[in-house]
């Protein structure tokens, strides 16, 4: 501090004392005729909470399970388009007193300015760390009271509109998705079906289904056909051996003998004269056994009718030999027996290509099968969801779900909430004082003329034995004086008088400064309320 010459220093603030009250006057004026001059800005809040769920999760949910917080996001991104943000101002009619129309994109940059989501915050009654109810806050800023109200309750109408709009469009939605997938699994079904039918009707003989009878009757058939085999086998021996007798004697073996059908007719005539005995004549012993005769006496009657039969020209039947009539029953049953092999073979080969067939048969119903069970179980799956669809829809259409609802309305302001006067005032005399104090200090600095005493021993290396400063005259001192004074006057008056022509007929100072005092705070009073 022994270094430092303060009464130096205080004259050389004195001699540049006209400069640093030019700069302070001038950025004082400067700031306070903005103060002034800046227009009135009120400010109207409204709170709205977060309702959860009215009726309990577990009895009926909702299907609009969004996130309150994202909700928010996609409601303030919603209104804050450029088509809502006019048909707001309209409603408001904050512009409808302008001389000229605003352009589009400045009305709707200065409407987007007034409007602030406030956002979430925690319940204030509860403690810190356990969850409470959910408030959302929205604002609006208006040149005069009325017009902030009415703004803040345009704004408060739109967003609890737009969520009853977000949460019942995505309800319809669903239902409608939902409802649409239903129709489409449905006629899946009955084309697959309709598919199912027409392949069992094209493979009706081939099922899996019906493999087990197949085999079954397969079986049946080669017993069958084993038996007619043997019968086959023993008849052919039997005329063989006719034959032979005959070609050796001249005679049938069985010459004036009874046929085997005639014989065993007379076995059963006997038979049922027994049985009559025993049973009466409604017994099915008897009927079977009247059955059995009248079907052997057309066949013997048709045997003797056959040996007298002419021939096709209507001649006579050439003489029959014993051996014809030995031999005509047994070629008879041949025949038969041939017919029915040839049939039973046929069935046989009918039975072995389904057999054969039914594996791929199997294969495919299977596929088409699974595919009916999958759609089945989609459609299943799909009406579930459409019924709670249709549930979670009608709780929405009710309010029953989660919801905002307006817990504190607007109120019309009593203040303006904008601009803060004397933190603008303050902040341009603060300015003014510091940028004067620093451009004395400048030129002070750039500076190298000798001044004191010591400047001549320090430079030169001489010792002075006295110094004598330099004295102006009257005239000198009344000039610099009647500058000095003109200048502050002219800042008083002129800057003033510069500030509201720009503000009148060129463009607003709250709007031409908006980028300078939104960043600086000047926009609102300390801890964000409204200056007085």
């Amino acid at each position: 501090m022994g270094s430092i010459d303060i009464k130096f220093y205080w004259a050389v603030f004195l001699r540049r004392l006209p400069y640093f009250l030019v700069i302070t006057a001038f950025l004082t004026a400067v700031a306070g005729t903005i103060a002034a001059i800046l227009p009135p800005v009120y400010r109207s809040e409204a709170s709205m909470l977060v309702e959860p769920q009215q009726i309990p999760g577990d009895l009926a949910e909702t299907t609009v399970p969004i996130n309150p917080f994202e909700q928010a996001q996609i409601i303030e991104q919603r209104l804050m388009t450029r088509a809502n943000l006019l048909d707001l101002a309209n409603r408001v009619g904050i512009f409808a007193g302008e001389a000229e129309p605003m352009p589009a994109n400045a009305l709707i940059g200065d409407i987007r300015d007034r409007i602030e989501f406030i956002g979430f915050t925690p319940d204030v009654t509860q403690m810190r760390g356990v969850p409470g109810a959910i408030i959302i806050g929205v604002a609006f800023e208006g040149p005069t009271p009325e017009l902030a109200n009415k703004g803040a309750n345009e704004l408060v109408s739109l967003v609890l509109q737009e969520n009853v709009r977000l949460r019942t469009g995505r309800a319809g939605d669903t239902l409608e998705f939902f409802e649409s997938e239903v129709d489409k699994l449905s006629a899946a079904l009955e084309r697959q079906a309709a598919r199912i039918a027409e392949f069992k009707t094209a493979n009706v003989a081939a099922l899996p289904d019906s493999m087990a009878a197949r085999r079954a009757q397969q079986e049946r058939e080669q017993q069958r056909l084993l038996a007619l085999e043997r019968e086959e086998a023993a008849l052919r021996n039997q005329r063989a051996t006719v034959v032979w007798v005959f070609e050796r004697t001249g005679r049938s073996a069985g010459l004036g003998a009874l046929s085997p059908e005639e014989t065993e007719l007379q076995a059963l005539r006997s038979q049922l004269i027994q049985q009559r005995a025993i049973y009466n004549e409604t017994s099915p012993t008897i009927r079977v056994l009247k059955t059995r005769i009248a079907a052997l006496e057309r066949l013997v009657a048709e045997q003797r009718a056959a040996r007298a039969m002419p021939d096709t020209e209507g001649n006579a039947a050439a003489p029959v030999t014993d051996l014809d009539v030995e031999l005509a029953p047994i070629d008879e049953r041949l025949k038969f027996i041939a017919d029915e092999k040839a049939t039973i073979e046929a069935t046989l080969a009918d039975l072995d290509a389904s057999i054969q067939a039914t594996p791929a048969n199997e294969m495919v119903l299977t596929g088409l099968e699974r595919e009916m069970a999958s759609l089945q179980t989609q459609y299943d799956q799909a009406m579930a969801s459409r019924s709670q669809a249709q549930v979670g829809e009608r709780i929405e259409v009710l309010s029953k779900g989660e919801r905002f609802s307006l817990i504190e309305p607007p109120r019309e302001p009593t203040r303006p909430y904008s601009p803060n006067r004397k933190l603008i005032a303050a902040a341009g005399l603060v300015g003014g004082v510091g940028t004067g104090l620093g451009f004395v200090f400048l030129l002070e600095m750039i500076n190298r003329s000798i001044r004191r005493p010591v400047d001549l021993s320090n430079k030169l290396g001489i010792q002075p034995f006295a110094t004598v400063p330099y004295i102006r005259t009257q005239n000198e001192t009344r000039w610099k004086r009647s500058v000095i004074l003109a200048v502050l006057f002219a800042i008083l008056v002129a800057i003033p008088a510069a500030l509201w022509l720009v503000h009148s007929y060129y463009m607003p100072l709250d709007l031409l400064l908006a980028p300078v005092l939104d960043p600086a705070g000047a926009g609102a009073g300390a801890g964000g309320e409204p200056p007085l």
